[in-house]
This record gives structure tokens, C-alpha cells and sequence, in this order.
């Protein structure tokens, strides 16, 4: 297969060492491997599966190479360059749109091999992405980094990229003991058909500037009828339970709180969304009566992810028992002067 020249770098053929773009008929699989050494400490549920499937994927390469020739929707996904020394995958870098008009691209999978960082690959990867998303109209780049890396957040830094908001993960060993059921008067049960009112809320908690990186979308919310009956069918085997519990003021929530309980080994799992004009109102009522719901409950681990901006639910959490185990930050950057904030 031909290669295509990346302007700016150059490409040993015979010796085959340097960047090209990737090839998703031949780098599949060694992509994959990369991103599982790069990433074993850092890849969520979302992250795993998504390696999984591209183990999976992997063994159709002569298949899916043709798609991506023919498909466009395949090129948005797909598109990156790797790095490439005598042959073999040592860098990796994914850069795809992150709209429908191609104005804002994610930057994803900025991989090295171990044994090959430090030499700036991850530096000339970065910038055959910019230098792509820029040349194909791109206004805004943006790309996601775990505080805690340091080395990453200085290349980003060095590029121009800023924070402009985060998740942070709490994690608490056991549920503590609650004594008497939190009650309100505004605090009610909602139904999965009850989505939009949800929607509603977070889309007006995580506003604009947290969703950079991705779009909060009906789908996330708008349970089908294959999860519903999912959902059904565990409660009734008592492995797990979905609890949906609001703060409700007539029909607009001001909180929410999904609970999902499970009796099997595992963790619970924990989702909050406020206002942020109601921080510190109603979020210790919310945590507490899902912590007095899981009294009935194995002690498993519990999980919960919140906006950083939401520092009234983070504190009470502490203050419960979970400590911090890892925060998000989502960067963007400027790619042309006509980009508008």
C-alpha cells in the first residue's frame, strides 16, 4: 500500500521508519496493543470496551481497509498517524472532528512505546494532528488529560491548549452507616420515561464550556426499550437495582441522583447533577439518602463522578469518607484566529 506523505515529516518506505498516517488494515491491532501498555492505569469502563472491540476489530483489517477507502463516515473515525521505527507501531496518535461541521477536533491516544519516549515522537505526532485538523478547516482543537500526568499536561501546555473544566472520580472502600431516611418534600421517585426533565438538568449544570469534548446527547438518557427490559430483568434477579431519585420543583428538576445498587461483587455506582445556582442546597440530602439506601446493601466499593466545579458535593463526599482517586481535564486550543470562544 502506498503511503501517504505527511507534510513536513518524512517517511523511510524501505526501511519503514518514521510517521505516516494510520492504516487501519495493518495498525489496528498494534494500536491496540500500545494504547493497553500506554494506558493500563488510566482506562475507564468506556476505555476498556472500546479496546476490546478494536482487539476484535483488528481481525478484519483487509475488510475494514476497504470501508475506510470507501466510506466517509469511516475516515471521521478513523483518521491518525502513527510513528514507525524498522517496521513496528512505536507511537500513536488519533485525531478525528468532534462536530458535524469539522469546526472543533479531538486529539485522542497520544501513545509511545516505553521504550521509545523521550526522543519527542509524542511532540511530531502532536503536531502532524494540528497541522491536519488545521488544514481541514478545524477552529478548536481539544483533548482530554488525567491531572496527574504531568508529562502530558506540559506537552499540552507547550502546544497552547488551556483548561476549561473536569470530572474528578471519588471512590469510598464501603457505604457509611446513615441513621433515619433523608426525607423532603420535594424529593420523589422518577421513571426511565421521565428523561427529558434529566436532560434538561444536565445540560444546564455542564453547560458549554464542560461540554467540550463531547456534546451531552438525548441518547445518554433516553433509555431504549432493550435497556429498560436489561434493567427489569437484573432488578428481578436481585443482582442489581437502578434508583432514580429527584428534587423535584413542579415538573423542572433542580437535582438528580441515579443510584445503581448491586448485590452481586462489584461496586455501586453513583451519578449527581445539581444547578449550580442550587450547590450546597440540596446535594448532602441527595448523597445521604443514597447512602442510607444502600444500608440494605453488600458493602461494596462506591463510585461517583462529578464536575470539578461542583466543590459543595466533592467536600461533603470527603467529609463521608471517599477520597480522591483520579481528576479529568478536559484542553482546548486555538487552531485560527476566526475561532470564537
Amino acid at each position: 500500500m502506498a503511503v501517504i506523505p505527511v507534510p513536513g515529516y518524512q517517511y523511510d518506505q524501505r526501511l519503514e521508519t518514521g510517521i505516516r498516517p494510520f492504516d487501519i488494515s495493518r495498525d489496528l491491532r498494534a494500536v491496540a496493543e500500545l494504547i493497553s501498555i500506554s494506558f493500563a492505569n488510566e482506562l475507564d469502563d468506556r476505555g476498556a470496551a472500546a479496546l476490546r472491540e478494536m482487539r476484535a476489530m483488528s481481525h478484519f483489517g483487509g475488510l475494514l481497509g476497504t470501508l475506510s477507502r470507501g466510506a466517509g463516515e469511516w475516515n471521521d473515525m478513523l483518521n491518525g498517524f502513527v510513528w514507525v521505527e524498522q517496521g513496528h507501531v512505536v507511537g500513536n496518535i488519533t485525531v478525528q472532528r468532534a462536530d458535524k461541521y469539522a469546526t472543533r477536533w479531538q486529539i485522542a491516544n497520544v501513545a509511545v512505546s516505553p521504550a521509545f519516549r523521550g526522543r519527542g515522537i509524542s511532540r511530531r505526532l502532536m503536531e502532524a494532528a494540528l497541522n491536519y485538523a488545521t488544514r481541514a478547516g478545524g477552529l478548536w482543537a481539544v483533548l482530554q488529560v488525567y491531572e496527574s500526568n504531568q508529562i502530558a499536561r506540559h506537552l499540552y501546555e507547550s502546544f497552547g491548549f488551556e483548561p476549561v473544566g473536569g470530572m474528578v472520580e471519588l471512590r469510598a472502600p464501603r457505604a457509611p452507616l446513615v441513621g433515619e431516611q433523608p426525607v423532603h418534600p420535594w424529593l420523589k421517585p422518577f421513571s426511565a420515561s421521565e428523561w427529558q426533565p434529566l436532560y434538561e438538568l444536565v445540560n444546564h449544570q455542564l453547560g458549554a464550556q464542560a461540554q467540550w469534548w463531547r456534546s451531552i446527547r438525548r441518547s445518554d438518557f433516553q433509555a431504549r426499550f432493550e435497556e429498560q427490559l436489561s434493567e427489569w430483568f437484573w432488578r428481578t434477579l436481585g443482582r442489581n437495582v437502578l434508583y432514580r431519585r429527584a428534587i423535584r420543583n413542579s415538573s423542572r428538576f433542580e437535582a438528580a441522583l441515579l443510584l445503581n445498587a448491586r448485590r452481586w461483587r462489584g461496586e455501586h455506582v453513583l451519578q449527581l447533577w445539581t444547578r449550580p445556582e442550587q450547590y450546597g442546597v440540596f446535594d448532602r440530602l441527595l448523597i445521604d439518602w443514597a447512602l442510607w439506601r444502600l444500608q440494605e446493601y453488600p458493602r461494596w466499593p462506591i463510585r461517583i463522578n462529578l464536575s470539578t466545579e461542583h466543590r459543595s458535593a466533592i467536600d461533603y463526599l470527603h467529609l463521608r469518607g471517599f477520597v480522591h482517586v483520579r481528576t479529568l481535564i478536559t484542553m482546548r486550543k486555538r487552531l485560527t484566529e476566526d475561532a470564537t470562544a
